[in-house]
C-alpha cells in the first residue's frame, strides 16, 4: 500500500519541480534604430523590457542606435522606412495589421518617399 502513496508523492515534487523550471510568459518588445544608417533591429517575446531593448540595439548593429519603440504583452509593433532606411515611422496597436498600417501612415507623413514596412510581430 506504500508504493502507489509514494509514486504519487515521487509524481508530484517531479511535477512541481517541472513547473517551476517553466519561464514564465515572455511579453516584452522592442525596435531600435540608426538614424546615419538607416539600420535597425527589433526582437519581442522577451523576458524583460530591458532585455529587449538590449536585443534590438545589439541586432540594429550600429553605434547610434536607439530603442524608438517599446511593447508590452500582447502588444504588437511595427517599423516602416523609406528605401535608404533614414526616415522612418513605428507604432504599437493591438494587432499586427493594425501596428503595420499605422506604421507606414506614420513614416508616410514625413513625404521622404515611399516607406516600405521592415519589421512587425507581436508579443504573447
Amino acid at each position: 500500500m506504500r508504493h502507489p502513496i509514494t509514486t504519487a508523492a515521487a509524481m508530484l515534487v517531479l511535477g512541481s519541480l517541472l513547473l517551476a523550471a517553466t519561464p514564465a510568459l515572455a511579453g516584452y518588445g522592442a525596435i531600435a534604430w540608426d538614424k546615419e544608417s538607416g539600420k535597425y533591429g527589433g526582437t519581442f517575446n522577451r523576458a524583460t523590457a530591458q532585455q529587449a531593448a538590449e536585443v534590438a540595439l545589439s541586432q540594429c548593429g550600429a553605434t547610434g542606435c536607439k530603442v524608438i519603440m517599446r511593447t508590452g504583452a500582447k502588444q504588437c509593433a511595427a517599423l516602416a522606412t523609406i528605401a535608404s532606411g533614414k526616415f522612418v515611422g513605428a507604432a504599437a496597436r493591438k494587432t499586427k495589421d493594425a501596428a503595420r498600417l499605422a506604421a507606414l501612415s506614420d513614416c508616410q507623413k514625413g513625404k521622404a518617399g515611399d516607406c516600405v514596412v521592415r519589421a512587425s510581430d507581436c508579443n504573447k
